[in-house]
């Protein structure tokens, strides 16, 4: 009977692990298979119902990249909505994170993921030609910001949110509004180390000089003096967002001691992720005579690593917890028996795995790039070396999606 208990434990975290591992082998297919094969390949598993929310933002996402806008609409509302129910966990859940693993828990997102989702679902409403739905996804992001912010800390802080904001009050001829996120994104990103795209430094140029705002755009125009002045204007604008890669996926990194009579064997398994290496892409986008190349807006490597730090403290605590309950459990069991001690002990350190889980088909990084131009034809170049030729209308105002693992290019206009 023991022997068949400790089996039937096994064959259940075995599964959980299993199927975190499928997910990131997915994930990794990326970089080799077009994101419509990955989509299928994923949509034929069967997570277990804890694991929703992150299947659903896989999905969602995938759904996005293969232009299906109105699934990934659905499918990110949906996940939305499943983060946000599961955020607060039940008793059940928390008894079973701390006695056996923390995949028994649901999961409920990062702080990135939970501001990320209105992104990705901002720019499904734009792409199905809802713009009044991408505003109101921009504004939940913004809600969904401040209530992570905490002083001196940009975690749940995404720069990208804020500069696709802008972009969406600025086709919208929002102005004031556009400027304010503007200069989030700017803020954003200079606390971070990073350089200013220049597609950004003219957005704040620009909004400034057209709110007739003459003491910033004087500052402003004083911190980039090499930009050309602004000028109203009927030239067509485009504005480019380009997805780089695949973000990393988490490992797991354990030990292994014996307790201090020698009598039973401890194991801790905390999760990671492994020293960043993905070398970032850029895509190329070009007229008659110029050529811009995309720039670093967010670095999603950088930030899922930051929602992790934060959460190490409470993960090391349950581990903790966790262990001491094994512990307890294996000296119980071999009072009774000592085969049964054995038992419970080798189930005990089988079944301490961490958890992996995480929106592991996020782009590594997010880049941006600004045109206008009177003319009425661009070329897009990204990483898969394939050029995409946009035709825009005159006096236009334009988004594209570009993403380095599909050949495809989405565009907006109005």
């Amino acid at each position: 009977m023991y022997k068949f208990l400790f089996l039937f434990l096994f064959t259940i975290i075995s599964g959980c692990a299993g199927q975190q591992q499928e997910n990131n082998d997915l994930a990794n297919l990326l970089y080799i298979q077009n994101p419509q094969d990955v989509l299928e390949k994923l949509q034929t598993t069967e997570p277990v119902e804890r694991d929703y929310a992150q299947f659903h933002l896989n999905i969602g996402l995938l759904q996005l990249m293969t232009g299906d806008f109105q699934s990934a609409i659905d499918t990110f509302s949906l996940a939305k909505r499943e983060m946000a129910v599961l955020a607060a966990s039940s008793v059940s859940e928390n008894i079973g994170a701390g006695t056996v693993n923390e995949t028994l828990r649901s999961y409920s997102g990062y702080p990135t993921d939970r501001v990320m989702v209105h992104n990705m679902l901002a720019l499904s409403y734009l792409f199905n030609n809802d713009i009044e739905g991408a505003r109101v996804e921009m504004l939940q992001a913004d809600i969904s910001m401040k209530k992570l912010a905490k002083r001196k800390d940009l975690n749940g802080q995404l720069a990208s949110s804020h500069l696709l904001a802008g972009i969406i009050y600025e086709l919208l001829d929002e102005q004031s509004n556009a400027l304010i996120s503007y200069k989030h994104a700017a803020d954003i990103i200079e606390q971070r180390g990073l350089a200013l795209p220049i597609g950004l430094k003219q957005a704040l140029l620009r909004m400034s000089f057209k709110l007739g705002a003459q003491n910033q755009y004087v500052a402003y125009k004083k911190q980039f003096p090499n930009l050309p002045v602004p000028t109203n204007n009927n030239k067509n604008q485009l504005f480019a967002l380009y997805f780089d890669g695949v973000v990393s996926n988490k490992k797991q990194n354990s030990i292994m001691v014996p307790d201090h009579d020698n009598e039973q064997l401890i194991r801790i398994s905390i999760p990671a992720y492994p020293q960043m290496k993905h070398r970032i892409g850029r895509a190329k986008i070009a007229q008659q005579k110029t050529q811009l190349t995309t720039e670093l807006v967010e670095n999603l490597e950088v930030l899922v690593r930051e929602d992790l730090d934060k959460e190490y403290p409470s993960i090391l605590l349950l581990t903790t917890t966790r262990a001491i309950a094994k512990y307890e459990l294996v000296k119980q069991a071999d009072k009774q028996d000592s085969l049964l001690g054995a038992l419970v002990n080798i189930a005990t350190v089988l079944t301490e795995v961490a958890d992996l889980r995480s929106w592991n088909m996020l782009p590594s990084n997010i880049q941006f790039a600004y045109i206008e131009t009177a003319e009425n034809e661009v070329v897009i170049n990204s990483s898969n070396t394939l050029s995409q030729k946009i035709t825009i209308n005159n006096g236009s105002k334009n988004v594209v999606l570009i993403n380095s693992l599909s050949n495809e290019v989405f565009h907006y206009q109005q």
